[in-house]
C-alpha cells in the first residue's frame, strides 16, 4: 500500500480513476490466492523478498520511463526508511507468514481492516476529529472482525490459526504506525518519484532476515511457482502501487474507500474460484460489517474534505 499524501480535490478524472481504481482492486484481490499458490513452492520471507525485488524493479523502470526517476529529496528520507520498513516490508512479511495457516479470502478480509484502525490512531496521534460518523465506522469494522474471529466459526485451540491471524492483524497495525508517520509528513519530492525507493528499502532491509532463517535451497523453481511470483512481484508490488497513486489524485478519498472494502470481496471470490475454499457464514457477515465501516469512514472523509474546501 502506497504511501497517502494530501491531494486536492478540485476536480477528478473520473473514468481514468475507475478504470485504475478496478485495476488495482482486482489485482490485489487475486494477489491472496496467487500468494498461496506460490508459498506450495517456497518459504514465505524468500518469496517476499524476491516478490518485493521485482516490484521494485518494476517500479524504477516505470518511474525512468515517466520522467520521474530521481534521488529523494534529504527530507523525505526518513518517511522513505518508515514506509519502506512498517508499511512495505513489515505489513507484507507478516501478511505473507499468516497466510501460511489461514485460507486465503479469510487473510484478505484482515488484512483489510487497516482503514479501520488508522481512524482511532489519527485521532489520537493528529488530532483529527473523532466524529460520531467516524465512531460508527470503526464500531462496525470492530464488530466484523469479531464475527470472523469469534471462537464458534474458528477453532483457536489450533495453534497455526491463532498465529496466522495474530501474524496479519499484527501487521495491520504496523501498517497503521508507518500511515502517522506518512500524514505527519511533508513530502519534498513526487510520490511517484519516491516509490522505488520505497520498495528498494524494504528489499535491503528484508533480504538479510530472509536468508538468515531461510534457504533458497527450499525454492522450487517451477512454471508453478514463476508464474505467481511475476504475478505477486510484477503487478501487486509494481504496477499496482503506480495505479494507486495515479487513482487517488484522480478520485475522492469515498471511492478510495470503496477499494479498500472491495479487495477482500475479490480475495474471497478469488479464492474460491483458484482454491476450492467455500467461505464461511462468520466470513462473509464479518466481511459485509467491515466494508460498511470501511464505507461509512470513507463517507465522514468526503464530508471532512468538502467542509475544509468550503472554509478556504
Amino acid at each position: 500500500m502506497p504511501p497517502v499524501a494530501s491531494l486536492s480535490a478540485h476536480s477528478y478524472a473520473w473514468r481514468t480513476g475507475y478504470l485504475l481504481l478496478a485495476f488495482t482492486t482486482l489485482t490485489w484481490g487475486f494477489n491472496f490466492p496467487v500468494l498461496k499458490l506460490g508459498l506450495e513452492n517456497s518459504p514465505p520471507l524468500l518469496f517476499t523478498t524476491i516478490r518485493m525485488l521485482l516490484g521494485t524493479l518494476t517500479m524504477f523502470i516505470l518511474a525512468a520511463a515517466l520522467g520521474q526517476l530521481r534521488l529523494p529529496h534529504r527530507g523525505d528520507w526518513p518517511v522513505l526508511l518508515s514506509v519502506g520498513v512498517l508499511q512495505n516490508m513489515a505489513f507484507i512479511s507478516l501478511v505473507t507468514l499468516g497466510l501460511q495457516y489461514l485460507p486465503a479470502g479469510r487473510a484478505a478480509i484482515l488484512a483489510y481492516t487497516t482503514p479501520i484502525w488508522v481512524v482511532p490512531a489519527a485521532a489520537l496521534f493528529l488530532g483529527e476529529r473523532f466524529t460520531l460518523p467516524r465512531r460508527v465506522g470503526v464500531v462496525l469494522g470492530l464488530a466484523g472482525l469479531a464475527v470472523v474471529l469469534n471462537p464458534l466459526s474458528i477453532d483457536w485451540s489450533k495453534p497455526d490459526t491463532l498465529l496466522g491471524g495474530s501474524l496479519i492483524m499484527f501487521g495491520t497495525l504496523v501498517w497503521t504506525v508507518g500511515l502517522v508517520h506518512v500524514r505527519l509528513h511533508h513530502w519534498q519530492g513526487d510520490v511517484l518519484s519516491l516509490i522505488p525507493w520505497q520498495l528498494l528499502i524494504s528489499v535491503v532491509v528484508l533480504a538479510p532476515f530472509a536468508l538468515l532463517f531461510e534457504s533458497p535451497a527450499e525454492i522450487t523453481w517451477d512454471p508453478s511457482f514463476l508464474w505467481p511470483l511475476l504475478f505477486s512481484g510484477t503487478f501487486a508490488s509494481g504496477l499496482c502501487v503506480a495505479a494507486q497513486v495515479a487513482a487517488i489524485r484522480s478520485l475522492p478519498a469515498v471511492s478510495m474507500s470503496l477499494s479498500s472494502a472491495s479487495v477482500p470481496a475479490v480475495g474471497l471470490l478469488a479464492s474460491m474460484l483458484f482454491l476450492k475454499e467455500t467461505p464461511s457464514t462468520a466470513d462473509l457477515a464479518g466481511f459485509v460489517l467491515i466494508a460498511a465501516g470501511i464505507l461509512t469512514v470513507g463517507l465522514a472523509d468526503r464530508r471532512q474534505a468538502r467542509r475544509i474546501s468550503m472554509e478556504r
